[in-house]
């Protein structure tokens, strides 16, 4: 996948790095084989790259379509909610769909990261001298 993304303010950096409120939280599932969906949420990029991460014995269950609405309205990040969009409609199948978001999702946390001087995925934000 080639697709760039500029970098994001600090302002937006902060948004993505950050889990959001309770209430908007996106509902997400894991498609297991004999149990069916285990049912759960997600509740920001940094969850949702986990979620997405790839997996032999389970598929990510959520709409790729919803989920880039999601990321437009809650995390407010219109370039890669578009990004995930393209994505999503240009993907052979589902699998694929779910692979290239993980790769947009990764790349975006480690926008965010560097922007606010967190290298490391636990690291606190950096404050300002």
């Amino acid at each position: 996948m080639n697709t760039r993304l500029s970098p994001p303010t600090e302002e937006l950096a902060i948004r993505i790095l950050a889990a959001v409120p309770y209430k908007d939280r996106i509902p997400a599932g894991r498609l297991t084989p004999r149990l069916g969906i285990t049912r759960g949420s997600v509740r920001g990029l940094p969850e949702l790259h986990l979620y997405l991460a790839p997996d032999t014995r389970t598929l990510p269950g959520m709409n790729l379509e919803r989920l880039a609405d999601w990321i437009e309205q809650v995390i407010r990040d219109p370039e890669l909610a578009g990004a995930v969009r393209a994505a999503a409609r240009t993907a052979g199948s589902h699998v694929d769909g779910c692979m290239q978001v993980y790769e947009l999702v990764g790349l975006r946390l480690d926008q965010a990261r560097e922007a606010t001087g967190r290298h490391e995925a636990n690291a606190p934000i950096r404050e300002e001298s």
